[in-house]
């Protein structure tokens, strides 16, 4: 393989790692205005419809990864002093993953002779392809049924074996509810 074909790879991977040493692009959170969250005390998972046992499609749809984000976000939300209460809980919780097709454009350092310009460099322009996927996690008042709180992390989306996609979701998750308002209650090995 030319190396004019692997440079862009190389300068995806760079620039995605320059950000931090966290596969995760971006973190985020936010908080309804004038909620207070100390009110709450109980959760439970809002229905929604899972997949089949047997289910055959991508793996951030998969059983385990569903069961390993809702495992989780419920061991960071008992963390945080919540307990769980499947009759009558004061927040439903509820996650849904997207995944977009993303370009970066990346300028080719190594060009044949009819793509210099004057200066010496180089004017072609490669697209990269990738794909970036997003968790989005949501509080609901049950009550009212309205979000207080919403968290989400962003990430290049990489083909993972099981043991590396189970670690990725945890860290996900765990960045996340490092922006959540209240501090938490546990500590936990590893923070």
């Amino acid at each position: 393989m030319k190396l004019s074909h692997i440079l862009p790879f190389a300068l995806l991977a760079a620039l995605l790692s320059s950000s931090s040493c966290s596969p995760f692009l971006k973190v985020y959170s936010e908080e309804e205005p004038g909620i207070n969250l100390y009110k709450y005390t109980t959760f439970a998972w809002l229905d929604t419809p899972a997949n089949e046992p047997g289910f055959s499609g991508t793996s951030w749809q998969s059983q385990r990864s569903q069961q390993k984000i809702r495992g989780s976000v419920a061991q960071q939300m008992e963390r945080y002093g919540f307990k769980r209460c499947d009759t009558e809980p004061d927040l439903m919780l509820h996650y849904h993953v997207v995944i977009k097709n993303e370009v970066l454009f990346v300028r080719d350092r190594y060009c044949d002779e009819e793509s210099w310009n004057r200066y010496g460099h180089c004017n072609r322009v490669r697209p990269v392809n990738y794909e970036e996927g997003m968790l989005i996690i949501d509080l609901i008042d049950t009550k009212t049924g309205n979000q207080v709180w919403r968290g989400a992390a962003v990430a290049v989306r990489e083909n993972l074996n099981p043991e590396e996609g189970d670690a990725r979701i945890e860290k996900a998750i765990r960045l996340i509810f490092k922006k959540f308002p209240q501090k938490p209650i546990k500590s936990m090995a590893g923070e």
